[in-house]
């Protein structure tokens, strides 16, 4: 294969109108000559940079006329050869003006005046706003306790320090009013949080740069390329290190994905949720032919063979016992089990298991695509003990079966705060917190820090997100919910534009973007591999109508809710950017090669050098385990948890539900083999997309019109439903109806469809027309993190 650089790329790509750039799977390309991101006449140019949850985290460059945002650019210092490359933002994030001039912008303090969910508000002033909301808290406080106060799960600005949406001023000023209710874990990673933790004691991996020294790559679920597509982040140092290293590359998927693109040497289609399934059977052929590492196991392990099990577990529990039919269920895993749960052909799984276990360094690491099922902990710790069975873990080139992290980063301190309050609740709970909280317990729902809730949530903060609704499961019975005044009595929301979220709002307040506040933008809420970088926000222009940002919105309601004292306590008698210049003295006073905070402040964008080796998770444990143990009981990597066994014997769960000390395969409710499939037979999940970061940019027309919402459906399902290309098409299930334009493509494997999550929750009649995946999902969690199983899915699809 003949490979060419970037340079290269721009030039061929312009010489042919663009045409290779706009099929391009790099960062947006800027074709133009230097001399066009000059400014114009009466234009200055303000760094920025693009604080939503998309993995990455970009600067921009803001060009104004006037107090008038003109255009966007991105990075363009430095030269642009890898290593010391630009870090070029995506169509997303250039898009940002058309953000700010919304149509749909939030401009003023807004009040409902009719029934929750009809989305009938009246404009308030600021001063009505703070006082309703301060009246309404301090009555909660003292009727409920602060354990009723609840900050939804949200990320839509998790890149800012001042502006942050959850960890940022609103915590640091619940928590010196008494505390709220906390949470734990995140939409995106509950399982594989918790099913690592059990494993290896944390869920990171190592730099995805490693696989410029791997001879093969193995990736389960995984897509950097859209998922991480800044030029400062994950994906394009992917496709450099698999340039480098020429390895070959394996993915498992139900679709082909961007990723796959050009970087791709077998794509193995897999049913959704059966990954510890073949695993289990990849394992029976590496047992049988003698090819799993023993000594790696024996050393390094717990509980893959009888020999390293702990006291407490019962006979014939290790996986090798669970793998070639000593166990409970007496069932060998063989590949020709496995081939009718995966739908991946015996001889397949067979080949691929010798290839695997043969082949070193193998870099093996899982999206986050996954472990989003009902069964995700499970999958989590099935691709991990892979790269165990492997011995591919603690070498330069190899992985531990992780998501790729980063090397470096560079962060300012945070904002202070320290909550009283220890009661925590699984984030993707908030509802039936909402319902019955005071039937919350540890052992049934997960409750950390209390083996009982105190209070149902009553006062409720929905900051920077679409939680509230769009992003979270079953819309419609979220949506009934939401309506009842009499389960939580207030929801106040903060955003920048109207969202399907603040349609249940009480009170609405408007926002400012990072375009027209200062504030540091955290590289580490992203991914930069091992070239990091931090962005300052030098506040482009002055905020539209009346918006505020949170620090002023804060300071206004803590002199409401304490007087000048309270105030004083919150802010410590700092403005934002005199907050901003201590934090970052914090940190520079740990890493005195930081620039000055004036030099910050100036200059906009920092880059530091690159890394000299990428990040080898758990190479000093490997070196020596026992001056460096794991941060699980044992020291060691758990494939048999003692500390599962034990929820297992004594957590409350719902029926069908199970946790297993080892990584099992486990058949799940809108699983591949539940008999719901009858009557819903195509197995469903949203995908992360180049138009939209979870629900951001959805309001963004430019964006929208050249990134169509689109069902993917295989030729051979759609053949018996006689559906087409560009056809109209009903995707329905027990929890709801979706109406989206079907897509009929091999992209994506026979009895499995799927739509991009993001769409904006739009009921009417008893059909989302917004295509809302969640409108489709279930607000049962998964057994041990409870977390959302939002790919577990289960839907019929018809032509309209």
């Amino acid at each position: 294969m003949h490979l060419i650089n970037r340079r290269q790329f721009l030039q061929w790509s312009g010489a042919l109108g663009g045409g290779i750039a706009a099929g391009a799977l790099l960062p947006l390309p800027s074709l133009a000559q230097k001399e066009s991101f000059s400014k114009g006449e009466n234009e200055e140019m303000k760094w920025a940079g693009c604080a939503i949850n998309c993995g990455s985290k970009c600067p921009l460059r803001v060009f104004v006329k006037e107090g008038k945002i003109t255009r966007i650019e991105t990075d363009n210092t430095q030269e642009d050869e890898f290593g010391a490359h630009q870090v070029r933002a995506c169509v997303r994030g250039r898009s940002s003006r058309f953000k700010v001039y919304n149509p749909n912008r939030l401009l003023y303090p807004l009040k409902r005046v009719g029934k929750r969910g009809e989305g009938k508000f009246v404009r308030i002033s600021w001063e009505e706003a703070i006082e309703t909301i301060a009246q309404k808290l301090l009555q909660v406080k003292e009727k409920y306790g602060n354990e009723a106060i609840y900050v939804n799960y949200a990320t839509g600005t998790t890149g800012g320090i001042m502006s942050r949406c959850t960890k940022g001023p609103w915590a640091r000023l619940l928590a010196q009013f008494g505390g709220h209710l906390n949470y734990y874990n995140s939409y995106s990673t509950a399982q594989i949080t918790d099913g690592l933790k059990h494993f290896y004691g944390t869920s990171a991996g190592s730099d995805i740069a490693n696989i410029a020294h791997s001879k093969l790559v193995v990736m389960f679920g995984n897509n950097p390329v859209e998922t991480r597509m800044s030029g400062g982040g994950t994906g394009y140092s992917y496709k450099e290190a698999l340039q480098k290293s020429g390895a070959k590359i394996i993915h498992f998927d139900p679709r082909y994905s961007d990723s796959m693109v050009g970087a791709c040497d077998e794509w193995i289609p897999i049913a959704p949720g059966t990954d510890a399934a073949l695993i289990a059977a990849m394992a029976y052929v590496m047992i049988n032919e003698n090819l799993h590492d023993k000594a790696f196991l024996d050393r390094y392990c717990v509980g893959f063979s009888r020999e390293t099990l702990p006291n407490s577990a019962p006979e014939n529990s290790s996986y090798e016992d669970y793998v070639m039919g000593r166990g409970e269920d007496q069932t060998p895993k063989t590949p020709e089990w496995a081939e009718r749960i995966t739908k991946i052909p015996a001889q397949t799984i067979r080949r691929l298991a010798k290839e695997i276990a043969t082949t070193k360094p193998c870099f093996i690491a899982q999206g986050w695509g996954a472990q989003r099922q009902f069964n995700g902990e499970q999958s989590s710790r099935a691709i991990a003990t892979l790269a165990a069975m492997t011995g591919n873990i603690g070498m330069l080139g190899g992985n531990n079966g992780a998501r790729e992290t980063s090397t470096l980063s560079i962060d300012p301190a945070w904002l202070p705060s320290k909550n009283p309050i220890k009661d925590s609740i699984p984030c993707f709970l908030w509802t039936d917190a909402i319902l019955h909280g005071e039937e919350m317990t540890d052992i049934k729902d997960g409750v950390r820090g209390t083996q009982k809730l105190k209070s149902s949530i009553k006062f409720l903060w929905n900051t920077g997100g679409n939680c509230l609704i769009n992003q979270h499961s079953d819309s419609n019975r979220t949506a009934k919910i939401l309506e009842d005044e009499t389960l939580c009595e207030m929801i106040v929301d903060i955003n920048i534009v109207r969202t399907p979220s603040n349609r249940y709002a009480d009170i609405i307040l408007p926002d400012a973007t990072h375009l027209e506040q200062e504030d540091f933008i955290r590289a580490s809420a992203g991914y930069s591999s091992d070239r990091p970088y931090v962005i300052y926000c030098q506040k482009a222009i002055e905020p539209l109508g009346e918006c505020k940002g949170v620090y002023e919105m804060c300071t206004l309601l803590a002199e409401r809710l304490g007087g000048e004292s309270f105030k004083a306590e919150f802010t410590e008698g700092r403005t934002q950017v005199e907050w901003l210049e201590h934090l970052w003295n914090q940190t520079r006073a740990k890493k005195p090669e930081l620039p000055s905070f004036e030099e910050m402040r100036q200059r906009g964008l920092y880059k530091a050098p690159r890394a000299k080796k990428p990040k080898v998770m758990f190479e000093g444990f490997v070196q020596n385990p026992e001056a460096n143990p794991l941060k699980t009981p044992s020291g060691k990597i758990e494939i048999y948890s003692e500390e599962l066994a034990q929820k297992a014997a004594t957590w409350i769960l719902p029926e069908g539900a199970k946790i297993t000390p080892l990584p099992e395969f486990i058949n799940t409710k809108e699983g591949p083999l539940d008999p719901a499939r009858e009557q819903f037979p195509l197995q469903f999940f949203g995908y992360h997309y180049k138009g939209t970061t979870h629900s951001s940019f959805w309001e963004s027309a430019p964006i929208r019109e050249i990134n169509p919402h689109e069902a993917w459906i295989n030729p051979m399902d759609a053949k018996v439903r006689g559906i087409k290309t560009g056809d109209r098409v009903l995707v329905f299930n027990r929890f709801g109806k979706i109406i989206v334009t079907a897509k009929v493509t091999p992209k994506i494997m026979p009895g499995v469809s799927v739509c991009h999550q993001g769409g904006w929750y739009k009921p009417k009649n008893g059909i989302d027309e917004g295509g809302c995946i969640n409108t489709l999902t279930t607000l049962e969690p998964s057994p041990i993190a409870k977390g959302n199983p939002q790919h577990s899915i289960l839907v019929q699809i018809r032509k309209v």
